[in-house]
């Protein structure tokens, strides 16, 4: 077998649209067989016509338990598929879920329908930050409905999965949405005093774009953090910001350096101002952002310790 698609996302969601259009794509054509398995059905059904045209074979899983690698061995015995699309259940449990041992190429995707995002963000984060925490493309339609929050859609995302890529379609195709554009401050500006939202997007933008915050000066609140084997003169500035719930956040935080970092205590809050510039880290082998202290001062904890993405 040649690739697995792991297609998931909430009910309406799109999934079955997605899906469809794969099946149109060249690929899907070719010599060998699909294998399609929908674990939820939607309002969207797939056609007789471009099931056979594709040569896709599908089967139902309607109970959660009945997604396992015994079952779904059976069903590989059964149609010798190229290749296999899972519609899976947005509702179902992917934090345990175990894919089977022979599917070794997964291309998973997180579908979302732009205009009721927020919605699941706020009263199903839990079920939403798993469905992208492995994801390797983030997937939203109808988003010229709701463009002016997708910055904030993709910091939320960020903070569970720095590696997932985005789409974006709208009405008439994708939109190409600059990176920029999801950011909470003007990135053009030389000098940026940051709020909680701005310190945690600096920290997990800087880490993948380092290049274009050389030079700037950054003033934030944060805790220092002493760096084990780092010497007297580092610490990291660091903070935790909620993904899904308090017993799963994510600790962003960058690296500083400062002639008096001996003096601060572990954990202690401090107003950093600094100038930012690229490092390199031995341990693994890449550059990385550096935050230079031009100024220091330790200060009282804010009101909310924990950053909630905006």
């Amino acid at each position: 077998m040649e690739t697995v698609y792991f297609i998931n996302g909430f009910l309406e969601a799109g999934k079955t649209s997605l899906i469809k259009d794969l099946l149109s794509k060249e690929y899907f054509q070719i010599k060998g067989r699909t294998l399609l398995i929908v674990c939820e059905e939607g309002d969207i059904e797939f056609e007789e016509d471009e099931l056979r045209e594709s040569r896709t074979f599908i089967e139902y899983i309607e109970d959660e338990k009945d997604f396992n690698e015994e079952y779904i061995a059976r069903l590989e015995k059964k149609y010798k598929p190229e290749r296999v699309i899972v519609e899976y259940n947005g509702m179902w449990d992917r934090k345990n879920l175990e894919f089977p041992w022979f599917w070794e190429e997964i291309a998973e995707v997180a579908v979302f329908d732009a205009t009721t995002f927020k919605l699941y963000a706020d009263n199903m984060r839990s079920l939403l930050a798993e469905q992208v925490r492995h994801a390797g493309i983030a997937y939203f339609i109808k988003s010229d409905e709701k463009r002016e929050s997708l910055g904030s859609f993709v910091r939320n995302i960020k903070a569970v999965n720095q590696k997932v890529n985005f789409v974006f379609r709208g009405k008439s195709g994708d939109i190409i949405l600059d990176p920029d554009e999801t950011l909470p401050y003007d990135i053009k500006i030389k000098e940026l005093d940051l709020d909680d939202n701005g310190f945690a997007v600096l920290c997990l933008d800087a880490a993948e774009r380092y290049e274009i915050y050389e030079g700037k000066t950054v003033t934030f609140t944060a805790r220092a953090y002493r760096v084990k084997n780092g010497g007297d003169f580092e610490f990291v500035s660091g903070r935790f910001v909620l993904t899904c719930c308090e017993a799963d956040m994510t600790f962003v935080g960058i690296l500083c350096t400062y002639p008096k970092a001996y003096e601060l205590g572990n954990k202690e809050w401090v107003r950093v101002k600094g100038i930012m510039k690229a490092g390199y880290d031995e341990e693994i082998k890449h550059k990385i952002p550096i935050c230079r202290v031009t100024k220091l001062e330790k200060v009282s904890g804010p009101k909310n310790e924990i950053i909630t993405l905006v």
